[in-house]
């Protein structure tokens, strides 16, 4: 016979371990809403972090309105498959056995003894319990089940259960008022009652508990995680990876400059919300001035695609200092310097060293001249403080256009303004450059974009009824953001990639991308110790 898994670890594992979607996906949960603070009254503060799901009844009524027929069907075909899935091998029925008492559920990881620090964080699993009776019911029915031996002890006044099966795995549960705590060793569940019985715990963390207790002030909560000491934490991970797995240097240096973060998830009319809150360690902080996009209005509604932000120069001076203790940023940066000299311009001085202001990088639709046979071309806004030394740049890639004698170098007026273009004969304009005031530089690629960058478009993108719906919902005054029109996209590459490799993109996948509206991404920060990251699904309307 197989052997038969952990019953009650399995049960709180599916939740747990990805399953705010499979909770979800069940109609009829109680309208009690679990909050994440409760079940952290039980979680010692020495937490290195904390995963908590809620089967909030309001974000799942936000969710059946998004969609199409088709991505709700998949995703609820493949929702229910990996429930059965995970209770495959057990006699517990989710309806009868789990449903009626499950709240949120919390795991949380212990860091692992002082004496034993190679060893992996202990874990320990916090469930709401919105029905005892219910609850009682199934503990008592995980008793009795045939080869399964129980143990009563108590541990300050409080029963402790520990469970053997036959297979020989062991956990042990506690009831603490309305939270269940459980865990493979029987420490964690010991170290849950100190807690409960006043020793302080995660919920007494002043740094974290209001964003915590708030899901990161994201709306109708799904899922929030907490995790109080990232470098420790990011450490214990490499650690505890497979000889043959490494992390990127990379991550390992950017997560240096993070103590602690919580995120949350979260849906409202909008779509479904990711947004994270990291605390910086102090001598990485610093707070940049939040406004809105000066650039933005010169894009017009036929944008695909746009990212922005402040001081590309800063960031290039970032990554480059990263490249010290990172090989492959290393590699990323020597690739681009080398791209760069190939033209005979340096890439830190003569590229990213004069843009120091907004910049803004978009892709635009248009099937016009160059244009038709790809259906798009990119436009790119600079702001700089030093003009001769981006006219000096300009001035270097127009002579290396002139040696080639295919392409001709010509200025043209443009609503006022000289702009300069590299033409192809009997093609059209392969790329063009021009100032759009004193400060502000424009490079487009495709002739028809020239003409729009250089005009007010008479549709901007930013009163266009997607960009309203997809990324006005996330901060306006921001360090940086992303934006991408889903149903743009989708068409654009129905007609253009698709159609010469239609397997590129599974079924499935691109069922799922037509149910997108589209995404936006920002960035902000408002303390100069912390940083924030807002996410945004727009989803289409199932209706």
């Amino acid at each position: 016979m197989p052997a038969k898994k952990p019953k009650l670890l399995i049960a709180a594992a599916i939740i747990a371990a990805g399953s705010a979607a499979v909770y979800l996906y069940f109609h009829g949960l109680s309208q009690q809403v679990s909050n994440p603070q409760d079940s952290a009254k039980v979680v010692p503060d020495e937490a290195m972090m904390a995963a908590f799901i809620s089967p909030n009844p309001q974000a799942l009524s936000q969710l059946q309105q998004f969609g199409t027929p088709g991505a709700q069907k998949l995703i609820g075909g493949g929702l229910k498959a990996f429930q059965e899935q995970s209770l495959a091998g057990t006699q517990i029925d989710f309806e009868k056995d789990l449903k009626p008492w499950l709240g949120g559920v919390m795991v949380a990881l212990l860091p692992p003894d002082a004496t034993a620090k190679t060893e992996p964080p202990k874990l320990l699993v916090v469930v709401s319990v919105k029905n005892k009776i219910s609850a009682w019911n199934f503990a008592n029915k995980l008793k009795s089940q045939e080869g399964a031996k129980t143990q009563e002890t108590e541990y300050k006044g409080v029963k402790i259960y520990e469970i053997a099966e036959p297979t020989g795995k062991r956990y042990s549960v506690a009831l603490l008022n309305d939270q269940l705590v459980m865990a493979p060793l029987r420490k964690p569940v010991e170290l849950a009652i100190d807690t409960f019985k006043g020793s302080p715990s995660l919920a007494t963390q002043k740094s974290t508990s209001k964003y915590f207790a708030e899901s990161a002030g994201v709306p109708n909560p799904i899922a929030t995680v907490y995790i109080a000491d990232y470098p420790a934490a990011i450490q214990q991970l490499k650690a505890n990876l497979p000889d043959n797995f490494q992390l990127p240097s990379t991550v390992l240096s950017q997560f240096k400059q993070v103590k602690s973060l919580v995120a949350g998830i979260g849906a409202d009319s909008s779509g479904l919300r990711v947004k994270t809150i990291a605390r910086l360690d102090p001598k990485f902080g610093q707070q940049k001035p939040l406004v809105g996009s000066k650039l933005l209005p010169r894009f017009p509604g036929e944008t695909i695609a746009l990212v922005g932000g402040k001081g590309l120069d800063r960031i290039w001076l970032q990554a480059t200092a990263e490249a010290k203790d990172s090989p492959e940023v290393d590699r990323g940066i020597q690739q681009v310097r080398s791209s760069f000299k190939r033209l005979d311009l340096d890439a830190d001085r003569e590229v990213f060293g004069w843009m120091n202001g907004e910049f803004a990088i978009g892709a635009i639709g248009s099937e016009q001249g160059i244009l038709s046979q790809l259906g798009m071309g990119a436009a790119m806004i600079f702001e700089t403080s030093d003009r001769p030394a981006a006219e000096a740049t300009l001035k270097k890639l127009d002579a290396i256009a002139k040696s080639n004698p295919t392409v001709s170098v010509a200025p043209r007026q443009v609503q006022g303004k000289q702009v300069t273009e590299w033409q192809i004969p009997q093609q059209g304009t392969l790329f063009g450059h021009g100032w759009l005031n004193e400060n502000s530089v424009f490079v487009a690629f495709g002739g028809p974009l020239v003409d729009v960058i250089t005009t007010a478009p008479p549709q901007p993108l930013s009163s266009s009824r997607s960009f309203q719906a997809i990324a006005t919902a996330v901060p306006q005054a921001n360090q940086g953001y992303f934006y991408i029109d889903m149903d743009k996209t989708m068409s654009w590459a129905n007609r253009y990639l698709l159609a010469v490799q239609p397997n590129l993109v599974s079924p499935p996948v691109t069922e799922l991308l037509n149910s997108l509206r589209g995404v936006s991404v920002a960035t902000t920060s408002t303390e100069p110790t912390t940083a924030q990251l807002d996410l945004l699904f727009a989803f289409k309307s199932s209706n």
